[in-house]
């Protein structure tokens, strides 16, 4: 009997995966790993069932959602062509694209060349739904998720692969970004894309539970006296501290520019 060809996809992505590249894994999965990544290991990190993965990787039809699949796509590293035709034999259409934030037209050529340019410190402008307008390579190392088009919000605080990179992901960063949500929400609340952000968080059930506490703290904006600590791609299980830095450019004033720089090495020990 023929393999269907997810199957052989997803197979041989798992097999190839080098895990060293997902942030946080050593830290949620310990050192000394066999090669490859494993179903289980994928379902973790998807936020689903080990039962759930299997059924897609043996080609099963069922009702998986967008965000399972794109997890799926971000943690076996699929290039276009096999994120093409994974999403076309399960959904029986070709991905659609990421939305595009309608403030990307406005950005000014120098100021875009500013972002992606800079060469020394993680650099990354987004609008006041947190979609990304532009980043450089260094942002990049933080963040690998940016060059899939994600939300800022939507990764932080509905994906379950955050959880794994973001050490401390309550505390030090769902909450307070989670209070910048909500005063986003009430001022722009007549906005179609910031609802649809919105809804993809609450969607998730450990976001909810945040978007309804009553403790969250009263900030609009990353506190860069308040570093906060996660796993970098390729530095297996030691901590790093980052402090972001928060400025709004005179161009484009619901915009945000964003500095990540290192606060200092942790030991994880």
């Amino acid at each position: 009997m023929q393999t269907p060809i997810v199957t052989r996809i997803l197979q041989q992505a798992r097999a190839h995966r080098d895990t060293s590249d997902i942030p946080g894994f050593e830290a949620a999965f310990g050192t000394g790993q066999p090669a490859g990544i494993t179903q289980e290991q994928v379902a973790r990190l998807a936020g689903v069932s080990r039962r759930w993965y299997g059924n897609l990787e043996s080609g099963r039809p069922a009702n998986y959602s967008d965000a399972f699949l794109q997890a799926v796509r971000r943690i076996l590293d699929l290039n276009d062509e096999e994120w093409g035709i994974v999403h076309r034999v399960i959904r029986g259409h070709a991905p659609a694209a990421a939305p595009v934030s309608h403030l990307g037209a406005l950005l000014p050529d120098a100021f875009r060349a500013f972002v992606e340019e800079s060469r020394t410190w993680a650099v990354y402008l987004n609008d006041y739904r947190w979609d990304v307008l532009a980043y450089n390579a260094k942002a990049l190392e933080y963040f690998p998720w940016m060059q899939y088009g994600l939300n800022v919000m939507e990764w932080a605080l509905a994906w379950p692969e955050a959880r794994t990179q973001l050490v401390n992901w309550e505390e030090e960063w769902a909450k307070p970004m989670m209070a910048q949500l909500r005063v986003h929400a009430e001022e722009w609340r007549t906005d179609e894309r910031m609802r649809a952000v919105v809804e993809t968080v609450r969607a998730d059930p450990t976001a909810r539970k945040l978007w309804d506490a009553r403790d969250l703290p009263a900030i609009t904006h990353p506190a860069s006296a308040q570093p906060r600590r996660l796993y970098l791609a390729g530095r297996g299980d030691q901590e790093f501290a980052v402090r972001f830095m928060a400025g709004t450019p005179d161009e484009l004033p619901s915009c945000r520019l964003m500095v990540v720089t290192p606060a200092e090495a942790v030991s994880s020990n």
